[in-house]
């Protein structure tokens, strides 16, 4: 027998961005009925920004490997990475290992799961072309890069709202009945894929 469809899962990666920045584009995949769960790069998000994506999400803000021990994150159907440094895309590019959030991303990448990228450097670094190059790199193994998030457009930036549509797409396929055992951990779903 059929489970109860159950919202699909997002988890958010941010590094370096105002809750503030962060709210409109959680609402709006809360209203396509996504679950969100924020996972910060290190020191990305201060204690006041995590209380409130906390409250906004009704989930804790995972920035180490401690907490997701003890509290472990749902398997995701999807990932955003909004906004997304200089130095995550290119640590992401080549694999490296360091936190969190590249861990997260690294297996997602491996399995092949959906993620969509809003590049947001410093503006002296976005011309970079070891940047440019890893964002290639990224849209060759099938991750979907908008263009990069202006801060001066933080009210209604063309990026955001490209993530958005991207994740608006993904809506209709991720839908998917709740299985026994939908509350294992990320790393038990990919242990089992990997055999």
């Amino acid at each position: 027998m059929p489970g109860k469809p159950r919202s699909p899962v997002l988890h958010l990666v941010v590094c370096g961005a105002a809750a503030t920045e962060l709210e409109p584009f959680i609402t709006a995949c809360q209203d396509l009925s996504w679950e969100v769960h924020v996972v910060s790069t290190p020191d990305a998000v201060d204690r006041d920004g995590q209380a409130s994506l906390a409250a906004l999400t009704h989930h804790p803000v995972r920035e180490d490997e401690q907490v997701e021990a003890l509290n472990p994150l749902p398997p995701a159907d999807a990932f955003a990475v909004a906004p997304a440094s200089f130095d995550l895309v290119n640590k992401w590019a080549y694999g490296l290992n360091d936190n969190l959030a590249l861990r997260l991303l690294n297996e997602a990448t491996a399995v092949g799961l959906p993620v969509v990228v809003v590049p947001a450097p410093d503006p002296g670094l976005a011309r970079h072309p070891a940047f440019r190059e890893n964002l290639d790199r990224l849209r060759h193994w099938g991750v979907t890069v908008t263009g990069p998030a202006e801060p001066t457009e933080v009210d209604d930036p063309l990026p955001w709202r490209a993530a958005t549509q991207v994740i608006s797409a993904w809506t209709r396929f991720a839908r998917v009945p709740a299985q026994p055992g939908a509350d294992r951990t990320y790393g038990d779903e990919l242990a089992m894929q990997a055999g």
